[in-house]
């Protein structure tokens, strides 16, 4: 009886032992959990930094469980893709994102995923026209360095990159204007008053598509064309049906005074020029871009006027 009543004790004991071993640990899982819905609070709020202290706070407590660990390397390149971009460091700022690219859960995740895509993919566009800027005006094509530079100011600043390369590209804007100011100056000296008088549709008469357009079918330039004949051809270099997919695929913003011109060359290319009046000099047409566009796999293509080979931009 008395083994028997020693043992009834000890089993007592060892589940007493045993609940409250168990009490400790439920706690920690319990704060562990909340401090996860934390994090979750502070990417959605954009607290990525606070969301990142905190989960390293519990990694390093060994409790961490796997979504957990998981969740703080995704932060982690998180913050590393936004500094990147912050300091224009594109490169860097791809390789983080590519490692997330895939990433579905946690929401808080994949919606920042989304919006630091289309950060990335203006950055790169904007790196594109002010690296244009500086190698066209240094190459002495004003009218392609002016549509460059163009082209730059007109994206959003909404992000930092762009800004800063809007402003690092304002000194080169300077200098275009005085060029091309320069440059008209010189050619209205010299231009005949009947042809002044019969000018128009700069942007036309200027525009590389048009002008061989023209030429082909009538032998003649352009040049010395009447504005009528200018406006025909013009309109036969519209597509809004392609312009509108170029568009979205391209993400190049459409400033009010652009004008495109469109032109056919097989059954799924097409090559678009864009030009814009300088806002300083109505009688310069900048061109803003020469580019060609695969309507059927939405690639972009721009042409490099130094070297004559066209880029994928998107």
């Amino acid at each position: 009886m008395f083994s028997l009543a020693l043992g009834l004790s000890g089993c007592a004991a060892a589940e007493k032992d045993q609940s409250h071993n168990n009490k400790p640990a439920e706690t920690v899982k319990t704060v562990n959990q909340q401090r996860y819905q934390q994090v979750l609070k502070d990417l959605k709020h954009g607290a990525d930094r606070q969301a990142y202290h905190q989960l390293q706070r519990l990694v390093k407590s060994g409790v961490a469980t796997k979504k957990q660990r998981q969740l703080q390397r995704q932060v982690r390149l998180l913050l590393q893709t936004k500094k990147a971009l912050a300091t224009v460091q594109l490169d860097t700022a791809g390789k983080a994102l590519t490692q997330l690219s895939a990433t579905q859960q946690p929401v808080e995740i994949a919606q920042q995923v989304k919006a630091l895509k289309k950060e990335l993919s203006a950055a790169k566009l904007a790196q594109v026209y002010y690296q244009e800027v500086i190698a066209y005006y240094q190459a002495g094509k004003y009218d392609a360095a002016g549509g460059s530079y163009q082209a730059l100011q007109a994206l959003s600043r909404k992000y930092q990159a762009v800004a800063t390369l809007q402003d690092k590209s304002a000194e080169y804007g300077k200098l275009i204007s005085q060029k091309q100011a320069a440059a008209t100056t010189t050619a209205a000296a010299s231009t005949s008053s009947s042809a002044v008088a019969s000018s128009g549709y700069t942007n036309a008469r200027n525009s590389k598509i048009a002008n061989s357009e023209y030429e082909q079918k009538t032998g003649s330039s352009l040049a010395g064309a009447t504005n009528s004949q200018v406006s025909s051809v013009v309109q036969s270099l519209t597509d809004s049906q392609v312009l509108a997919k170029f568009w979205q695929a391209s993400q190049i913003p459409q400033e009010a005074g652009d004008q495109y011109y469109v032109k056919q060359l097989n059954d799924q290319n097409y090559q678009i020029e864009i030009r814009h009046t300088s806002p300083s000099n109505a009688a310069v047409s900048n061109l803003k871009g020469m580019y060609q566009f695969d309507v059927a796999t939405n690639v972009v293509t721009k042409l490099n006027e130094i070297t004559g080979e066209y880029v994928r931009i998107n």
